[in-house]
């Protein structure tokens, strides 16, 4: 079903960017690119009834669009799990880590810093 949905949301989308850029604007748009002022259709469905019906096609697809990408919202909330990689690893006990926790009296107890000889300090000297 999900995938029903994603093919119709991208047919649609196709569609709908195919109709808008038919439309002739101010420019002429790509409908001038057939045949100038919109070529064949315009010629069969006169100036007036074209642009009526690229705009009844324009609104229905976008209101298509919108009704698949909710759709689409929908469907995916329902595929979502509640767990994660790891979540799932904490709680298998298949999650290690090989970071090494400080030794208590650290620097927020008042303890030593270092004990190595080789420490450098802020100004970069031993």
């Amino acid at each position: 079903m999900y995938i029903l949905f994603t093919v119709l949301h991208v047919i649609i989308s196709l569609l709908l960017v195919v109709v808008v850029l038919m439309q002739s604007s101010k420019g002429g748009g790509l409908a001038g690119a057939f045949g100038g002022g919109g070529g064949l259709p315009q010629q069969m469905f006169g100036s007036k009834a074209m642009n009526s019906a690229l705009h009844k096609m324009t609104v229905y697809l976008a209101v298509g669009f919108f009704m698949t990408s909710a759709i689409l919202f929908i469907l995916t909330g329902d595929r979502a799990s509640t767990s994660s990689i790891v979540s799932d690893a904490l709680n298998e006990g298949t999650l290690t880590s090989d970071i090494t926790l400080p030794a208590e009296g650290g620097l927020l107890e008042g303890g030593e810093a270092s004990t190595d000889d080789t420490a450098t300090t802020d100004d970069g000297t031993q």
